[in-house]
């Protein structure tokens, strides 16, 4: 146990810090390298750090004493927790500080950016592309798939029905759990059903899984907890990441994430598939023109509405 009642509120090493002018010289030379290589002090042995420092062990364990604890290794422990609760606080300073209400908007953009940079990043470093293939050869070979999310998980799930309807996917997307029990209920072994939610504890889209997952589909959950109940009733799982800030939820902020995984598999169905993605996207496009604006002969863009002249004074 130690002498105190551990760090204070500063810190371990801002105490240690405060305590110097207090130590002899030769404490002041391990406390000199605890405070310049926390980390590093953490990790070595009592014999290591008092040979790094030119000093005797017994000199090393009086000054953890001094510091407040019973001996190098609790000391080890703390500043292995200090260097740790340090890392979380720079992680809250760049990305989930609040966005107060006279932030700048280019600061409300960069920490918006740096959040969405992050969680995806961290997607696709956990992104299984085993799994993202054979989630792609299910979609590629179903008889019909099925895509359930609530509220912005919702949203991907039509995102994912637009596209690969697009490409010759027989597909729809549920935000409605009646009609989403409705199709899971009509599924077969020939079938996909996909669930969307952050949390993986929805219950309508648990729901949804569970009763595709009876009638023999293949099922697919798309969150950010591998242990959720979602998790478990599905034969494939992907798992995302979302940073959130002070004015958006996890829920929210994983929508990046979520799109990530979906353009992932999008392009590997239409590599798949490649002459029908084709020949698809072409007839599509095609059958659309009639309702896009013509392009303007003179291709020059307008300024931006905020930066034009203004209108001429009448003479």
């Amino acid at each position: 146990m130690s002498t105190q009642d551990g760090p204070s509120e500063a810190g371990l090493l801002a105490r240690v810090s405060a305590l110097r002018p207090t130590f002899s010289e030769a404490l002041d030379q391990v406390a000199g390298y605890v405070l310049k290589d926390p980390a590093g002090a953490s990790r070595i042995t009592i014999t290591e750090l008092a040979s790094r420092v030119g000093t005797s062990p017994g000199t090393v364990t009086r000054f953890c004493r001094a510091a407040g604890f019973s001996g190098y290794q609790e000391l080890k422990v703390a500043l292995a927790e200090e260097v740790g609760r340090g890392a979380q606080n720079r992680w809250k300073t760049d990305i989930g500080r609040a966005i107060e209400e006279d932030d700048s908007l280019e600061h409300v953009m960069q920490v918006v950016l740096a959040a969405n940079s992050r969680a995806l990043q961290e997607t696709a470093a956990q992104m299984d592309l085993g799994i993202v293939d054979s989630f792609a050869q299910a979609l590629v070979g179903a008889r019909q798939a099925h895509f359930f999310g609530i509220g912005t998980s919702g949203v991907a799930a039509e995102e994912l029905r637009l596209r690969l309807q697009r490409i010759k996917v027989p597909c729809w997307a549920w935000q409605d759990v009646h009609n989403g029990l409705i199709a899971a209920a009509l599924l077969g072994n020939r079938d996909v059903a996909v669930g969307i939610s952050h949390s993986g504890r929805v219950t309508e889209t648990l729901e949804f899984l569970t009763e595709a997952a009876r009638r023999g589909a293949t099922t697919v959950a798309i969150t950010s907890d591998a242990l959720s109940p979602l998790a478990d009733v599905a034969e494939l799982v992907l798992t995302t990441s979302a940073q959130a800030t002070a004015l958006r939820s996890d829920a929210l902020a994983a929508r990046h994430s979520q799109l990530l995984i979906l353009d992932v598999v999008y392009a590997r169905i239409a590599q798949l598939t490649h002459e029908r993605t084709l020949s698809a996207l072409e007839v599509t496009a095609e059958a659309v023109t009639a309702h896009r604006t013509p392009q303007p002969r003179n291709k020059s863009r307008r300024a931006p509405r905020g930066n034009r002249p203004a209108p001429a004074s009448p003479p």
